[in-house]
């Protein structure tokens, strides 16, 4: 999303990622606003009167230009109001309006959003959780806010240890940004290593799902064994473990087709989304599995899914059985 521009005087921000959404709301308060004049010219308003907020949104702003409202934990009854919808015909020039609904999904045919849909002043956005094939770029992005240049392959390590939780990826980078600032122009700048990333990033387990995984995939089950334990009783969920790796799986299963029917591996790369510094361990395991051994790995996963889903057997003896059987194939 781009930065606030002159036109724009009412932002409708909604969606799963709480994280992002906050963000955005900062920039543009950034924007709109001074540091001496956050204190005169901010209101953040929590479950507000329609009488509240019209007073607010109406007064103009304290030795500047413009003045922000924030209004969080409203409804339907707040923003069909007629008289929120009078304002919201003819708002205020000096007033910038940030409203967040914390709910996933909106209803456009809300009078407000009805009223409000073609009018140049009004942005609606809607904010995502970003995907995992996101989660580099974004770091990537983030990192450079901060003032640190990473490459794509430390960027994959700290989504991999963090998983896609974007608080505890901030997190990580403000670590190192503090250790690593390199200032804001970074073009010219040297990447961080991987190895000093690697030593900064501080995390309670030695191992993540991703490891299971790789352990997994290497015909490693010795190992995978307890690997699985710790993970479990650390809170991992068997059914998350099924769904990557059945991913995983899939993904491979498609690139050995793509194989046998004599499509280069640059190709094949570019199908699966494989990144550079990945493409020798997809080539270790692309040679690893057959076709039939995939659609057995495949067939699998999908009983212990059903049984995961379906049965009041403990988890952890439904994952562990699917391992035991995995090394029977």
């Amino acid at each position: 999303m781009k930065n606030t521009d002159d036109k724009t005087l009412i932002y409708f921000f909604y969606g799963e990622d709480v994280f992002r959404i906050k963000k955005e709301i900062e920039k543009i308060k950034s924007a709109i606003l001074n540091k001496e004049g956050m204190d005169f010219n901010f209101d953040r308003l929590i479950s507000p009167q329609v009488s509240e907020f019209l007073s607010i949104a109406g007064s103009y702003p304290v030795f500047a230009e413009k003045r922000a409202v924030l209004i969080e934990d409203f409804d339907e009854s707040f923003l069909n109001d007629l008289n929120i919808l009078e304002y919201m015909k003819s708002p205020s020039p000096t007033t910038v309006v940030l409203c967040y609904y914390k709910n996933s999904k909106i209803n456009e045919n809300w009078k407000f959003f009805r009223e409000l849909k073609n009018k140049g002043y009004f942005k609606l956005y809607k904010i995502r959780l970003l995907y995992d094939n996101e989660l580099p770029s974004y770091i990537k992005t983030l990192s450079k806010e901060k003032g640190l240049k990473l490459s794509e392959e430390a960027a994959y390590y700290i989504m991999r240890l963090t998983g896609n939780n974007i608080v505890n990826i901030d997190s990580e980078l403000n670590k190192l940004a503090s250790a690593f600032k390199t200032g804001k122009n970074l073009e010219n700048e040297t990447e961080v290593p991987l190895n000093k990333v690697k030593s900064f990033i501080s995390i309670s387990k030695k191992f993540n799902i991703f490891d299971l995984i790789d352990k997994i995939l290497d015909g490693d089950l010795k190992a995978a064994f307890p690997m699985f334990s710790i993970l479990y009783w650390d809170g991992e969920e068997p059914i998350k473990i099924i769904s990557v790796l059945y991913n995983e799986i899939r993904k491979l299963h498609a690139a050995k087709i793509r194989q046998l029917s004599g499509m280069d591996l640059e190709t094949i790369f570019s199908l699966s989304s494989i990144p550079p510094f990945l493409k020798k361990k997809f080539i270790k395991d692309l040679s690893s599995f057959s076709i039939q051994k995939l659609k057995n790995i495949t067939r699998l996963l999908e009983d212990a899914d059903l049984k995961l889903k379906t049965t009041p057997y403990p988890h952890d003896l439904i994952f562990e059985e699917f391992i035991f059987k995995l090394g029977l194939l």
